[in-house]
């Protein structure tokens, strides 16, 4: 099988790569403007739309436009940087409207030169205090940080499934058969279903025998896409949805990392 853990050993990756909050935050509301504080940059994930400079030139190299255009993410603490070569870690600090980044470092992989070449950009734009401020209503926020030389970005947010689902997922692996399986479902005629079994890792990182049944599972993984005729077995977030939506699932799968595809 292909392996897709690169970036940490294997037992680290199985365990806990990705970080989440300590505390599940409450399901999201709409009933208030959005503040720029810590809980509400954490509570979204930050998706770039627009970014110009101080002559209103679009700032191409991050990316505006493209199916990977930079991301952010928050903890209350900590600041991730997505959608280029290599992620971007570290710390922030908010305060009298600034956000400034502290300590930022990141992954070591090499790629095409115009996702180097946007992690460059962004790093130096990191590199000093950004004006920041948020706008909008619960569920539709815009993030907007400003430097000192007049750059402008504007980040579109997205509810974390924390946020949505007001629940801390729980980390699965599942192994997702080659073929999708037929399924009843009472609104789409000759539904198909991915084919999933639960697999374990020992805290050394081997995978045990598969112990449990194949069943189909009703619930789309979000994040991932089903190639038919392959494999795979997945890290996921499971979250129960505390008021789960009107005639759907009260569970939410996210799909955390593809760790075996093909065989």
């Amino acid at each position: 099988m292909k392996n897709a853990l690169a970036a940490c050993s294997l037992a680290l990756v199985l365990g806990a790569c990705a970080q989440t909050p300590a505390t599940a935050p409450s399901a999201m509301t709409t009933s208030s403007l959005v503040s720029l504080d810590t809980r509400t940059l954490a509570a979204y994930d930050w998706r770039l739309t627009d970014g110009r400079d101080a002559q209103g030139r679009e700032l191409t190299l991050l990316g505006v436009g493209t199916d990977s255009p930079v991301r952010l993410a928050f903890s209350d603490k900590t600041l991730q940087v997505l959608g280029g070569c290599n992620a971007q870690f570290g710390g922030y600090a908010l305060a009298a409207g600034q956000l400034q980044a502290q300590g930022l470092a990141a992954t070591m992989k090499a790629c095409s030169p115009d996702l180097m070449q946007r992690d460059q950009a962004m790093a130096g734009l990191l590199k000093h205090p950004l004006a920041a401020k948020v706008s909008g209503q619960p569920g539709e926020p815009i993030l907007e940080l400003k430097s000192q030389s007049g750059d402008v970005l504007r980040f579109a947010g997205q509810p974390t499934p924390e946020t949505l689902t007001g629940s801390q997922g729980v980390v699965e692996f599942l192994e997702v058969a080659p073929q999708t399986v037929a399924c009843s479902h009472p609104l789409i005629a000759d539904h198909r279903c991915l084919n999933v079994r639960e697999r374990q890792y020992s805290a050394a990182g081997v995978l045990a025998p598969a112990a449990g049944p194949w069943h189909p599972l009703y619930d789309a993984i979000r994040g991932y896409t089903h190639h038919e005729g392959t494999a795979t077995i997945l890290r996921v977030k499971r979250y129960d949805w505390k008021n789960p939506p009107a005639d759907a699932s009260s569970v939410l799968y996210v799909l955390d990392l593809v760790v075996q595809q093909g065989r």
